[in-house]
């Protein structure tokens, strides 16, 4: 039987099918460290460890037929980057995926978007071949990572336990149901609000130089060393935490699938 030339054949079509497989099979292992090696036998350059990381941790925040349409997407396009993927995908998942999101986030806090945005500005910068010092990106990560983390700090579920602890340290202390309902509303407040700050205060602290730095010299290793997959999760739980309680998994979801798009549209946009 002949075939259209040019179509694949049946090996041909079996062969593309088992590397798209064992690309998901890959993804579904989970997010690994930056010492996991690349795909070889995958078509194209296969996965540096950054993008491994950030492909696993996005792949398992997504329902599995989300999941795998996606993985379908982002398997054809590493299939046509014989150059390999540069970093300049990370700069560009950042500028259009990354801070639009957590500028959002930002809003609905009441907050100005402005942390967000200094960062999306040097992420952008970078695309356009202008190389921002390692000061700047200081400079605006430290504030862009205190906010994030801040949001994504599990605020209502950690108020909820020290509000239950307070009444019954409380009511332990005859302390009536009234007194002990005030007692507990102000503890909880004052226990939360001042954890959610160490939170994000001490996360900012340890990442913004790690970022910085990996930024600054379009450093792919410095970057895997930086464990991106943690900042998958933490972009998500910022969109998603302060939503009600039933909703948190469909947010959280949501926003994952939003920054698998941008990820799979900044590999799209790379020349091959």
């Amino acid at each position: 039987m002949s075939r259209t030339p040019g179509a694949p054949g049946p090996t041909e079509t079996a062969g593309a099918t088992e590397a798209f497989e064992r690309f998901v099979a890959l993804l579904a292992a989970g997010p690994v460290g930056p010492e996991h090696p690349a795909a070889p036998d995958e078509p194209g350059p296969g996965l540096p460890s950054w993008l491994a990381q950030l492909a696993a941790a996005l792949f398992h925040g997504q329902d599995e037929q989300t999941a795998r349409r996606w993985a379908l997407r982002v398997h054809t396009a590493l299939g046509r980057l014989d150059a390999g993927v540069p970093f300049a995908v990370v700069h560009d998942w950042h500028a259009h995926a990354v801070a639009p999101l957590l500028a959002e986030v930002s809003a609905r806090r009441g907050g100005d978007g402005a942390a967000p945005e200094a960062v999306r500005r040097l992420h952008e910068r970078a695309l356009a071949g202008e190389r921002a010092t390692e000061a700047e990106w200081t400079e605006a990560l430290g504030p862009a990572l205190t906010q994030v983390y801040g949001h994504a700090y599990a605020y209502a579920d950690a108020y909820a336990t020290a509000s239950v602890n307070a009444r019954a340290y409380a009511m332990d202390n005859d302390y009536g149901e009234e007194k002990a309902a005030e007692f507990a509303a102000m503890y909880a407040k004052l226990n939360t609000d001042a954890n959610a700050r160490s939170y994000a205060d001490a996360n900012a602290l340890a990442h913004t130089r790690a970022l910085a730095a990996a930024f600054v010299d379009a450093d792919e290793r410095a970057f895997a060393q930086a464990y991106p997959f943690a900042y998958v999760h933490v972009y998500a739980l910022a969109d998603a935490e302060r939503a009600e309680p039933a909703g948190r998994d469909e947010r959280y979801r949501a926003a994952c699938a939003r920054l698998a798009d941008g990820l799979a549209a900044a590999l799209e946009r790379v020349a091959p």
